[in-house]
């Protein structure tokens, strides 16, 4: 994402997220799109992190494109695996399980190396909520 983007993203308030949020449950025309770049900005502002939540909460049950689902999933394996996430992280590794099951395992397996406390807790919780669900590795 250019720093451009990441500024626009940066510039969003409350009021504004709680709008893209309803836009998208109203199917607003542009409104997916703009929250899948929301999302994928690496914004930190205040209520960002709460926002990706519900944005992952209406997406997880959408018909989004294939390749609309391989763009989230590779942001959160990356904020996964490199450790920068916020709030509320769960609901973006909750989608992704659900979207990519094969990628979040090997995501997860490879975060358990990780130096970072935070990276392998969240790396164990992928892992175990994949078994509760009977997911099966294609390693295995």
């Amino acid at each position: 994402m250019s720093f451009y983007k990441w500024m626009e993203a940066e510039a969003y308030g409350k009021q504004d997220l709680d709008d893209l949020i309803e836009a998208v449950q109203r199917n607003e025309a542009g409104a997916i799109k703009e929250a899948v770049a929301f999302f994928l900005a690496e914004s930190r502002g205040l209520w960002h992190g709460r926002a990706r939540a519900k944005i992952c909460r209406n997406f997880k049950n959408r018909g989004l494109s294939q390749d609309v689902q391989s763009v989230l999933v590779e942001a959160i394996c990356q904020r996964l695996t490199s450790g920068r996430f916020s709030q509320q992280f769960k609901d973006q590794l909750t989608m992704a399980i659900r979207f990519r099951p094969d990628e979040m395992h090997r995501s997860a397996t490879h975060a358990l190396a990780s130096k970072k406390y935070h990276v392998r807790k969240y790396a164990k919780w992928v892992l175990q909520k994949l078994d509760r669900v009977g997911y099966v590795s294609e390693a295995d």
